[in-house]
């Protein structure tokens, strides 16, 4: 049995950060359902290195410069496609887990992350594209993010929030998400199968910012340590905003919670092993996010065992002792989101510039 099964039997979701033309064409992705992976993320910078290195898009980009497609929508028209044609082979897991997983999931523009009434225009127009009702569409976990979760979630749109580094992040997004299901269910007098959330927490990338600071304090032992620690909080928090009377009437009416979603599990460096941080974050109600190379070394070596619930106290206490020693966790959370949506920024600028440089490198 794949090892992504019994992580199902714990409660469990398991999805694939990766979607490219070739993946989905080959019949990859329809072998990784087999194997236990249950929804698709698409990102940028798949996309602009599959342009570059690989002819995958070759003959759809030639195809929409012959039809008059712009350049700088070129990429919107190759990515909508892949994400109709993921959605279609996900859609089985979408009917069967009740509009809860089979979610293709799509990243819009970064640049528009501080601006809610543009990522909700611009997501509502890529949706009406991609006509497909398992489609996700990610915003960050700004101020602005926020807003437009709460907006689309209203309107009966599915969200996965992005960019989260803290728990304030995350808790800004269920807040919003809440806010957002219930104005959906006051407005919509019929409804199928109401829209789902996930809030995908950056893992390695908190400890990675962390631990050169504990290694100039002479703390290096404190190392590897943050980022599941504040998971661990994220998760017991999350128990806590999806409880109780307020999220109670919503679930009755068939509402489910914000799951957190793990993403970047794979450890910044080499002394770990690959299965580091997937191994400490098995547990219900959530969603682990592999990338084919940390997909591979779990189903290889990964040990499955209920872990995220464990340690609560010791997560606190770690935290509460970087605080003594001086670290601003909160501070450096913050900048992380920031730094991150900009290198996303320039990724995607890179992604657009990809298809540019793809035909003047084979002509039109």
């Amino acid at each position: 049995m794949s090892k992504l099964f019994k992580l199902h039997e714990m409660g469990q979701s398991t999805w694939l950060n990766y979607m490219r033309r070739a993946f989905i064409r080959s019949g990859e992705l329809r072998r990784s359902l087999e194997e236990g992976i249950e929804g698709v993320t698409a990102n940028a910078a798949v996309f602009q290195n599959t342009i570059t290195h690989h002819a995958d898009y070759d003959q759809a980009i030639h195809d929409e410069v012959r039809a008059g497609t712009p350049y700088g929508r070129i990429h919107t028209a190759l990515m909508v496609d892949d994400v109709q044609r993921a959605a279609d082979i996900l859609h089985p897991i979408f009917e069967a887990s009740d509009g809860l997983d089979g979610f293709a999931s799509l990243e819009l523009n970064p640049a528009l992350a501080h601006n809610a009434v543009e990522t909700v225009a611009t997501a509502g127009h890529i949706l009406a594209r991609i006509d497909r009702g398992n489609a996700m569409v990610e915003a960050p976990a700004t101020l602005a993010g926020c807003a437009a979760i709460h907006s689309l979630t209203s309107d009966g749109v599915s969200v996965n929030a992005t960019h989260i580094f803290s728990v304030a992040a995350f808790e800004r997004s269920a807040q919003a998400y809440i806010c957002g299901l219930e104005m959906y269910f006051d407005t919509h007098s019929v409804w199928r199968i109401a829209p789902t959330s996930v809030a995908s927490f950056s893992v390695a990338a908190v400890d990675a910012a962390v631990d050169p600071l504990l290694a100039a304090k002479g703390l290096a032992d404190w190392q590897n340590q943050t980022g599941i620690a504040l998971a661990r909080v994220l998760y017991a928090r999350y128990q806590q905003i999806f409880s109780g009377s307020r999220w109670l009437k919503l679930a009755r009416k068939g509402a489910r919670p914000m799951r957190p979603k793990w993403v970047r599990i794979q450890p910044h460096g080499r002394s770990l092993p690959p299965t580091f941080y997937a191994e400490a974050l098995i547990g219900p109600d959530t969603v682990l996010t592999f990338t084919p190379d940390s997909l591979a070394a779990f189903q290889a070596q990964g040990q499955v065992a209920l872990t995220l619930p464990q340690g609560l106290a010791a997560a606190q206490t770690h935290l509460d002792r970087l605080a003594e020693a001086g670290i601003d966790l909160d501070g450096l959370t913050d900048a992380l989101q920031e730094e991150h949506l900009a290198a996303s920024v320039r990724q995607y600028e890179a992604l657009v510039q990809s298809v540019a440089d793809k035909l003047y490198a084979v002509g039109r």
